[in-house]
């Protein structure tokens, strides 16, 4: 019988690496925002249009804030207009 070299342990990822856990983050934090922001404006309800409105918004400025942290390129469009569709590219 052959003994198997067991598998390497994985490696910690290195603080650059960071970066890219970071951009997902940023992305999914926006692409939240403009779900909220799109369900705000089909609903008919102007109470539940507001709440949504401000998640939206709390997202946008959480996504800004991590950008801002210098732990993840800022996307060319971090506030404003409602992206159609997908995000942008950055």
């Amino acid at each position: 019988m052959v003994s198997r070299k067991p598998d390497p342990m994985p490696v910690p990822r290195a603080e650059g690496e960071r970066g890219g856990v970071d951009r997902r983050r940023v992305a999914l934090l926006l692409e939240t925002a403009e779900v909220l922001a799109e369900r705000a404006r089909r609903t008919d309800d102007a109470a539940q249009a507001q709440v949504l409105l401000r998640r939206a918004a709390q997202r946008r400025a959480q996504a800004q804030r991590l950008a801002a942290a210098g732990r993840a390129p800022e996307p060319r469009r971090l506030t404003g207009a409602a992206w159609p569709g997908r995000l942008a590219p950055s």
